[in-house]
């Protein structure tokens, strides 16, 4: 993305009275689009470093899950306004132990993968259920579905590609659904990928262990 920021951007320079309006907002919006999408990269990198480094270790506090929820939906609607989501919580607080930021982080990852691989998605839907032991989340949308031949390597990282542009499109799915089950497993969690029945879209849910007696002691 560094070249196209780069190119988009001295282009607006080098011909910036010979360019329309419409054709330098074009630019900056490629400019605007390349470097979210880096800001992501960045930010997934270095959550699988400080997960995976030799001497990184996972620093959990008990967390309200409803807070953690509404901030990751805050940093996404900021990008994705148009896509309705709609939370689903118990009605008692419900707490876990967890590195707020990096499941935030998950989170964040599973609504833009919704929103940019969907297609079609106009509406996600968070839900939050407290189980023995565990704290359950599931992303659902009503998107175009997971292609169910890649359903089975969807966390590995390394999504089958064909032209340069399929490629260029699956990129950040592939790393950024892999960094969320490293993520994930880190938490002492696991995570799950499905298509819903008659193709209503994709559901992705992920669970962190939860020991109630753990919470009540510390509080």
């Amino acid at each position: 993305p560094l070249t196209s920021i780069q190119a988009s951007a001295s282009g607006i320079l080098d011909n910036y009275d010979a360019l329309g309006r419409q054709e330098k907002v074009e630019l900056l919006e490629g400019i605007r689009d390349e470097s979210r999408w880096l800001i992501r990269m960045v930010e997934n990198l270095l959550s699988i470093t400080r997960i995976n480094g030799d001497r990184a270790q996972l620093q959990t506090t008990w967390e309200v899950v409803e807070e953690v929820v509404g901030g990751a939906v805050g940093k996404f609607q900021k990008q994705f306004a148009q896509i309705e989501v709609e939370t689903s919580m118990p009605e008692e607080v419900v707490m876990a132990p967890m590195d707020g930021i990096l499941v935030e982080q998950v989170l964040v990852n599973l609504m833009e993968n919704s929103a940019i691989h969907g297609k079609t998605t106009t509406k996600i839907r968070i839900s939050i259920q407290k189980l023995p032991e565990r704290v359950l989340f599931c992303v659902e949308d009503n998107g175009k579905g997971i292609d169910p031949a890649i359903l089975p390597i969807i966390f590995e990282g390394q999504l089958p590609t064909g032209d340069h542009a399929a490629s260029d499109g699956k990129r950040s799915m592939g790393i950024g659904l892999s960094v969320c089950m490293s993520i994930i497993q880190a938490h002492q969690g696991d995570m799950k990928a499905e298509n819903m029945a008659a193709h209503r879209g994709a559901r992705i849910q992920f669970w962190l262990p939860c020991q109630e007696e753990n919470w009540m002691e510390e509080a």
